[in-house]
């Protein structure tokens, strides 16, 4: 059997005396892409931060190929809510802007490498142009090329879809649908609860900092869900059906 790819240990953040992530342990083998939800406040989006290097951990280790990550090592790329690019640059401009500050890597190298990483999330067409004249979704799918550019040897989304509206969010969440069966490592915090439910190979389910279950998707959202897991889903489906019926 493969050594994990990711491994968590014991990770802990506290801002002051709020505990926001308590003795975390998860490992993820290569390829495997876990869905990761829970209410608001359970430290979903602190767990990838944390995973990523962006926020500091108070307690325990991240490791990558059994390597303790570092900011800026290139091991985990991050996908973001908010698509953050820079609009005076064209989408090629946007995608190969790390490769040259960070990579060195020179300029047509650089639009080389953004070009191919565009055509990977379907906008081989439109690397020149600006943020302004892209919808919102192929924006996201812009940041997602981004991130891919830098070749992370792990991938974490948190709630991608979140600034889009309904019919811009199915485009960007076949991008990752489609990165998943290509074999990519990734770890994705969203709401979607039937598309976590479709994607993933393990469900992460936090709540309050504490990892309550983790198990595959027909377990999770199955019979064999914990307590809390149910009342959860039964909120979300209650919701669903208010606005099915509404």
């Amino acid at each position: 059997m493969s050594a994990p790819i990711l491994s968590v240990r014991a990770l802990e953040r506290r801002v002051g005396d709020v505990e926001i992530l308590r003795r975390i342990d998860l490992d993820v083998m290569p390829g495997e892409a876990i869905g990761v939800i829970g209410p608001s406040g359970s430290g979903k989006s602190s767990l990838l931060r944390c995973i990523a290097g962006l926020d500091e951990v108070s307690g325990g280790a991240v490791m990558v190929e059994g390597r303790q990550t570092r900011p800026g090592d290139g091991a985990v790329g991050m996908v973001f809510q908010q698509f953050n690019l820079w609009p005076h640059l064209t989408a090629r401009e946007n995608v190969a802007l790390a490769l040259k500050l960070v990579r060195r890597m020179p300029a047509a190298d650089a639009a080389a490498k953004a070009d191919a990483a565009l055509a990977r999330v379907g906008l081989g067409a439109l690397g020149g142009r600006k943020p302004a004249a892209l919808s919102g979704g192929q924006q996201q799918r812009v940041a997602i090329a981004r991130t891919l550019a830098m070749e992370p040897r792990v991938l974490l989304f948190d709630e991608p879809t979140a600034a889009l509206d309904p019919e811009l969010t199915t485009e960007v969440l076949d991008v990752i649908r489609d990165l998943a069966a290509a074999g990519t490592t990734m770890l994705v915090v969203s709401h979607e609860m039937g598309f976590i439910a479709r994607l993933s190979t393990r469900v992460v389910f936090l709540d309050h900092g504490v990892v309550v279950q983790a198990a595959p998707p027909a377990a999770l959202f199955g019979a064999q869900a914990e307590p809390r897991v149910r009342s959860f889903l039964q909120t979300y489906l209650d919701r669903v059906a208010w606005a099915r019926d509404a």
